[in-house]
């Protein structure tokens, strides 16, 4: 029998040390989907029974089984609709919310007995909601529970949004629009954004209720709201994001002087350089194309460009370039890359202290030009341990592993296919890795290039690679392709 989920979020809860992070869900085994129209009405039938009669074993195990055949985004809203038109005594709905939360084994029965809770819930219900509300499956119906049940909701969201990360907290943040409570306000610019891209989709709420413009314009903030505002301007700012959200900030004028006014008082620093471009590439961006040519607006763009101008800039990121720390030389290379200002020579020596830094490989090998390619494969092989890279073909597809030396090696062989003749020992090992994604990698690199790029002995070892493949597929790719070859 499985264990209940809610067993699961508790273990999860109690993880003190542990910072805010997406949390996923065990498996649970699943049943073939009830799509009938009747479907809502049966489950109800059977939750009504309950309320009414008491607990019967037999009626809750007919509802479990129910919830668990239903596709809940179809249903969700006429199980709610039926159940609000039969006027059933709150209390017992409460009593039997709070069991399918804390009891129910399916992801579906979780969500009904939240959607209960929602209905008829009390202050007393805000730790199970908050609890199950850190996983994204629940997030968006606990943070609507904890809304409609609880006195003071934009508290509970409160301590929702502080444990939560990813899609939880985006749902929790924008439900606290309205809150008016000082240390709200404070949290949502010092703490709300962490550098995550999903910062974008609640940044513009956390701006609106933390009133960024009134924080930088009284006085000069404390580091750690100065870092939290800059996060959240370049969460507002972001033009590779969902859409930048600065347009719909009635005070974002006067939140873009506050900060470059308080960033740049003591000189330009390489720890605000970054947000000072991101802003600086949406005002080039947006302002004068998209009807953002009022005179202010202008201003704004004139004062952000000359800073990035300003010679002292440039040398603050030079400087970060030449330091010794690999977090300084990240955070230069990363805005020297939006100032046209060559990074890899300082990277390569970055990574030959920090030879397993994925960013400065990134960095390196993202879009590099034909004439730097070499030095960076060199410094690859070199550095990397290609030896124990090599432990053979395994199914695992090393997808979604951001930690590990098969990473390191993913990130430069997928970027092969564009460089001919450059990293052969690199491809060799990563046909012998145990990620089908590295093989993969390799295999497509080898299609790429031109068979005068290739050395001699390439054929051979596409078909020794070939014969230990454990995929069927990718086995007969590698055939196909030593064929041509």
């Amino acid at each position: 029998m499985a264990a209940p989920l809610y067993s699961h979020a508790l273990t999860v809860r109690h993880e003190q040390a542990a910072p805010p992070r997406p949390r996923p869900l065990p498996r649970t085994a699943s049943k073939p989907r009830r799509h009938a129209k009747d479907a809502a009405a049966r489950a109800v039938a059977a939750a009504t029974r309950l309320i009414r009669s008491g607990a019967e074993r037999s009626v809750a195990s007919v509802l479990d089984t129910q919830l668990r055949r239903m596709v809940w985004r179809e249903h969700g809203r006429a199980v709610e609709a039926m159940l609000r038109a039969r006027s059933l005594p709150p209390d017992r709905v409460r009593q039997l919310g709070r069991w399918f939360a804390t009891h129910g084994e399916h992801p579906n029965a979780v969500r009904f007995g939240i959607l209960l809770l929602g209905m008829a819930g009390t202050d007393d219900d805000a730790g199970v909601l908050t609890t199950l509300g850190v996983f994204w499956a629940f997030s968006t119906a606990c943070c609507a529970a904890l809304t409609r049940s609880q006195t003071d909701p934009h508290r509970a969201l409160f301590d929702l949004a502080r444990r939560a990360e990813g899609w939880a907290r985006v749902d929790a943040v924008r439900g606290l629009e309205g809150a008016s409570d000082p240390a709200i306000k404070e949290w949502l610019i010092r703490e709300s954004c962490t550098g995550d891209v999903l910062d974008s989709y609640f940044a513009l709420t956390a701006a609106r209720v933390g009133d960024l413009a009134g924080a930088l314009a009284r006085g000069t903030p404390a580091e750690a709201a100065m870092d939290g505002a800059g996060r959240l301007l370049q969460a507002l700012t972001d033009v590779d994001g969902p859409g930048p959200a600065l347009a719909s900030y009635d005070d974002a004028p006067q939140a873009l002087n506050g900060y470059l006014h308080r960033s740049t008082a003591g000189g330009v620093t390489l720890r605000r350089v970054w947000t000072l471009l991101s802003i600086h590439r949406y005002l080039q961006t947006y302002v004068g194309t998209a009807g953002r040519e009022q005179p202010e607006w202008r201003h704004l763009r004139h004062r952000y460009a000359r800073l990035i101008a300003d010679p002292a800039t440039r040398q603050v990121v030079l400087d970060g370039l030449a330091g010794d720390a690999p977090a300084t030389v990240r955070l230069a290379a990363w805005a020297a890359q939006r100032m046209d200002i060559p990074i890899r020579p300082a990277l390569l020596r970055g990574v030959e202290s920090a030879p397993y830094d994925g960013t400065m490989w990134f960095l390196l090998v993202d879009g590099c030009p034909g004439e730097d390619i070499a030095a960076v494969v060199a410094a690859a092989v070199r550095l990397l341990p290609l030896q124990d890279l090599r432990t053979g073909p395994t199914p695992a597809t090393g997808l979604g592993e951001k930690d590990g030396t098969d990473g390191l090696l993913d990130m430069i062989v997928s970027r092969l296919d564009a460089h001919p003749g450059h990293g052969w020992e690199l491809l060799e090992t990563a046909l012998d890795n145990r990620t089908s994604r590295n093989r993969r990698m390799a295999l497509r690199a080898i299609r790429a290039w031109p068979a005068d790029a290739l050395p001699p002995q390439a054929r051979g070892i596409l078909l020794a690679a070939a014969e230990k493949e454990p995929l069927p597929e990718l086995r007969a790719e590698m055939e196909s392709e030593a064929a041509r070859l």
